[in-house]
């Protein structure tokens, strides 16, 4: 369903991207769920993309950084 980039840059910002584009694609239908799902890859893809070049290695998803103690 996700391609391997969308599910990247979800998981920039959620803890589990396909639980949450399964949700959105079951509460909006497929066609607006669609809509919906890329426009937010499209608007959170810009601050992946800097995250991954800026921390390299160092980089960790939403579930990464939530699992540390002091996550956010």
């Amino acid at each position: 369903m996700l391609s391997d980039h969308q599910r990247a840059v979800l998981a920039d910002i959620v803890v589990d991207p396909d639980a949450w584009a399964a949700h959105v694609l079951d509460e909006f239908g497929p066609e607006a769920g669609m809509a919906h799902l890329e426009a937010k890859v499209a608007r959170a893809a810009p601050v992946y993309e800097a995250a991954r070049r800026t921390l390299g290695s160092a980089y960790r998803t939403r579930a990464e950084r939530t699992a540390l103690p002091g996550g956010p």
